[in-house]
């Protein structure tokens, strides 16, 4: 039976047969209107399965009794949430099979994390401070915590929304709403620099007074488009500031900086890339910028998961170069999940776990794992977000 076990799971994939493979030097550059090549073989696609499956095993076992994830108390809700991403994107539901109850458990656990402000945070936004430049490292990185933790809650709720029973979801559509407000009023804040204009800021500004940056705009693009998706009046105008901020702030190359005058680096051009893509720009020339310069991908490069201050952040830039390069299509796509599929392959650890690595480690292993699984299951295309 166990000679059965890969059959069977290569079945229930959306891949073609080992030689529709496609080799990225034989395709399109850019192809975002083209159907998907296949960016594994079948052989690849069965062992992509089996260790994402291993790996939201091993997941399971951070769960605490109130329904979170572990992680550091400023992770919370953001670890909790990326975890029931995880198990969404490998076709897991809410109060359906093994794995139901704990959906069900951490995303009432991020529910209870809403702030009167509608903040999803471990802390609620200090309005007295709101254009105070933080003090130290520490004070930053809590306050810059609180707003990835209400992108990617919000992010999350708009991919359960209509899994749950009708009385969850109007609790749902209720804390969305709320969630929606408190978004919008964080990026309205009118920026003191036109370059960070129509970008997303955190609670407080940067220590040099910078007020927008990729990384948030990214999560806050892939939320919004979320909750767009699930019925939510997103304003277009909220939209079309976003893209115009990082159109704006295209370097030359084609790459995206962490910030407007920051180097390009490949983890921002990713995010940016998604940004405009998930707006719906499949058309502008930015993305066909943006493509040639992550068609030099090259996981073994040092520069791969390096950012700016040369911090290395490995699971974050796997994910945001799946999720982007799946909107590119084409021969960036194929190279750029290969890539991807194979660092992460090889990087599980015999637990079922990817350990916490890089700039980001603290975060502890509920975070590793889920950011490795996201990265990994574009291919299966049941993650409603990011597919195509």
């Amino acid at each position: 039976m166990k000679f059965l076990f890969p059959i069977a799971l290569l079945a229930l994939l959306p891949c073609s047969p080992l030689s529709a493979q496609a080799a990225p030097n034989q395709l399109p550059l850019l192809a975002p209107q083209e159907p998907l090549p296949e960016a594994l073989s079948g052989e690849e696609s069965v062992k992509l399965l089996i260790s994402v499956d291993r790996g939201l095993a091993a997941l399971q076992k951070e769960q605490q009794e109130d329904g979170s994830f572990k992680t550091i108390s400023y992770g919370q809700p953001a670890v909790t949430a990326l975890a029931v991403m995880a198990y969404l994107s490998r076709g897991h539901k809410p109060g359906q099979g093994p794995y139901g109850e704990s959906l069900e458990k951490a995303i009432n656990y991020v529910l209870t994390k809403q702030k009167k402000s509608g903040l999803f945070s471990h802390t609620e936004i200090d309005y007295a401070r709101l254009h105070e430049v933080p003090e130290s490292g520490e004070d930053f990185d809590i306050m810059a915590a609180q707003t990835y933790n209400h992108a990617i809650s919000m992010l999350m709720l708009g991919e359960v929304y209509g899994l749950m029973s009708e009385k969850e979801d109007f609790r749902l559509r209720e804390a969305i709403t709320k969630g929606l407000t408190c978004t919008i009023q964080l990026w309205d804040i009118r920026k003191k620099d036109a370059t960070d204009d129509g970008g997303f800021r955190y609670t407080r500004p940067w220590e040099d007074g910078a007020e927008a940056d990729v990384s948030i705009t990214g999560w806050h693009a892939a939320s919004l488009r979320s909750i767009r998706n699930a019925g939510f009046d997103v304003p277009q105008r909220v939209i079309d500031r976003l893209v115009g901020y990082l159109t704006r702030n295209q370097h030359a190359d084609g790459g995206f900086g962490y910030r407007a005058r920051s180097n390009s680096r490949f983890t921002m051009t990713a995010a940016g890339t998604l940004c405009v893509a998930l707006a719906g720009k499949h058309d502008d020339p930015a993305l066909a910028r943006a493509a040639a310069y992550l068609y030099r991908f090259d996981v073994n490069s040092y520069w791969a998961f390096a950012d700016s201050s040369q911090r290395n952040w490995p699971y974050y830039s796997c994910y945001y170069m799946t999720q982007a390069a799946i909107q590119l299509g084409g021969g960036v796509w194929v190279k750029c999940m290969r890539q991807c599929y194979t660092y992460l392959i090889q990087k599980q650890d015999p637990s079922g776990y990817w350990m916490p690595d890089g700039t980001d480690a603290s975060y502890g292993k509920a975070y590793s794992t889920s950011m490795a699984i996201i990265a990994l299951t574009p291919p299966l295309q049941l993650l409603p977000i990011y597919q195509r």
